[in-house]
């Protein structure tokens, strides 16, 4: 006989579960008696039940595998942030919830209420565990619904009671295909494969858009070798950052409003046809669904492994449902039983636009004004960065920077931003739950002061675990993205309710027992960065920085209106 708590545990690890984040409470200390003696799992304390969520996030982004948080019962109120963005970003994770006897919800019993109503929406199943003997069953269950399809998070709650129960169960085993995600593959059909390679045969400015779902396919090979064989030219959202090399020809980098450039939107304003991979065709990366145009000429090609989102707000002649890893590979089978030639030599027409583009933003990179330029601090941080380390972005001026101007030379799961909702406070959690994904790396964070006020507490997180994370803070005084969007929106520089007061950050990390440096201008960049990328373990960086309506960062709507401004901006 085993109690409840071991069986989870033994469950877990038959799937390879190394680390789960979470916070303890009374509703589950019977699990944590028996975690005492289980040394096999590293549980991580955080300091608050939404930082554990993306914990997980960040964890899952970077290993491929299910990131698992954990909370009590007062505490799951505070996962569902951080589910709805998994969720929302087709991120696998499992969330445990403990909770109270259920018989006793209605007679008020402390920390009780109804948790599968409230997580519903921001999970794709919700599971209540009764019994002991059933834990098997809902864990390869939760693993199954994690990790194929559409990927997303789980929800299973644990009352407190069957935590005290024992049982000898006798299906303690894992199916171990779904440990990882994607847990198994599906292809399109080979009619809708043949249909799409007869439209990339005959276009002539193809373009491809890979989108968050390429990389958690680990479908990035398959990415290059489909440009290459019909010299399309390769775009990605901010989400899909990774699905190819951004030092390739054939890649123009982020496309859309969060990290889009006039070189990029414009090679895809000017395709005959458009290859969405894994792309939900958000607003943001879509620019509004104005890049490509929905009403445009171009022909339209979608793959994604979710039916819901095939020709979701885009006409598509083809439609393919199917993993984008798998599909990708009937098409290559495809074209080499056709005897397609190669049509790579556009990249070389496309290499020299892009030169051309980050020629005229050399203005940027050369700026000497203080405070530090984000394109200039962006580009002196890229040689400091190792081809597989992780970069770990909050929304704002510092995730719309690297998303530009970081180029990635090598692809895979590296890049990690929470673009599905964009909640402030995702960066620092995200970037310690990536150090335990790739202990061996020391992983960048880029984040804001408007963030940082959402998860402060976690800076003891990152002290405790000396987690490898690099964490750099813009320091603008302001939520700048809100200030921005009232100052283009509205015509007007008048803010409402988007100011803070001066705060010694260092000072704050500090008091957390975190060494610190502040960058303040140019000259400060290469001997604080040297230092920092030398030093073992976390380090915080202040680097002081311009609100974005005074500094304006390269989105398209902005762009236009700064120009009848008569503002400089880089786009």
């Amino acid at each position: 006989m085993m109690k409840a708590g071991r069986i989870l545990l033994e469950m877990l690890k038959q799937y390879g579960v190394d680390t789960i984040f979470g916070l303890p409470g009374e509703t589950t200390l019977h699990l944590y008696e028996e975690w005492k003696t289980f040394p096999d799992i590293r549980h991580v304390m955080v300091r608050d039940e939404r930082s554990s969520a993306f914990m997980a996030h960040g964890y899952a982004k970077i290993s491929g595998k299910p990131g698992i948080c954990e909370s009590p019962s007062p505490g799951a109120t505070h996962l569902a942030p951080g589910l709805l963005e998994a969720q929302k970003s087709a991120i696998p994770l499992l969330a445990f919830t403990s909770d109270i006897p259920l018989h006793m919800e209605k007679r008020n019993m402390l920390t009780g209420f109804d948790q599968p109503n409230l997580l519903r929406s921001a999970v794709k199943e919700t599971m209540d565990i009764t019994r002991p003997e059933d834990i098997p069953f809902f864990i390869r269950r939760a693993f199954r619904v994690a990790t194929t399809g559409r990927p997303g998070p789980v929800h299973l709650r644990l009352p407190m009671d069957m935590l005290e129960m024992s049982a000898d169960p006798d299906d303690l085993y894992a199916q171990r295909e779904f440990s990882r995600c994607p847990g198994l593959r599906s292809c399109a059909d080979a009619e809708q494969v043949h249909a799409a390679v007869d439209l990339l045969e005959k276009a002539e400015r193809g373009f491809l858009v890979c989108g968050q779902g390429t990389v958690t396919s680990g479908a990035w090979e398959a990415v290059t070798a489909i440009a290459e064989q019909f010299g399309l030219a390769v775009g990605t959202s901010i989400g899909g950052k990774g699905a190819i090399s951004e030092l390739h020809p054939l890649s123009v980098g982020v496309v859309g409003a969060r990290g889009g450039t006039s070189f990029s939107n414009g090679v895809l304003a000017d395709a005959d046809l458009v290859f969405f991979v894994g792309s939900s065709t958000d607003s943001a990366g879509t620019a509004g669904w104005t890049l490509p145009p929905r009403k445009g000429k171009a022909k339209v090609i979608q793959l994604d492994v979710s039916e819901a989102e095939l020709g979701n707000n885009y006409a598509s002649d083809v439609l393919l449902l199917g993993d984008a890893k798998a599909t990708l590979e009937a098409m290559l089978a495809e074209a080499t039983r056709r005897q397609l030639p190669s049509r790579r030599s556009r990249g070389e027409e496309l290499r020299h636009q892009g030169e051309r583009y980050r020629e005229s933003c050399t203005e940027g990179l050369l700026c000497d004004s203080a405070p530090v330029h984000p394109m200039r601090f962006v580009c002196a941080l890229s040689p400091f960065l190792s081809d597989d380390a992780p970069v770990v972005v909050d929304p704002g001026i510092s995730a719309i920077y690297p998303a530009t101007y970081l180029r990635l030379g090598h692809p895979g799961r590296r890049f990690v931003c929470n673009f599905a909702i964009g909640a402030l406070g995702f960066g620092l959690s995200a970037a310690i739950g990536a150090a335990f994904a790739a202990p061996g790396s020391p992983v960048t964070a880029l984040s804001g002061d408007g963030s940082f006020g959402f998860c402060a507490a976690e800076m003891e997180t990152l002290a405790r675990t000396k987690a490898n994370v690099k964490f750099f803070l813009f320091d603008n005084r302001s939520f700048g993205w809100i200030r921005a969007t009232n100052f283009f929106e509205f015509g007007t520089s008048e803010h409402f309710s988007t100011d803070f007061d001066a705060t010694d950050y260092c000072r704050v990390a500090e008091g957390f027992g975190l060494r610190t440096a502040r960058i303040a201008a140019p000259q400060d960049l290469g001997p604080t960065l040297r230092a920092v990328y030398a030093e073992p373990g976390p380090v915080f960086v202040e680097v002081k920085a311009l609100p974005e309506d005074q500094c304006v960062p390269p989105v398209p709507g902005w762009a236009r209106r700064s120009a009848e401004k008569g503002i400089h901006t880089f786009y």
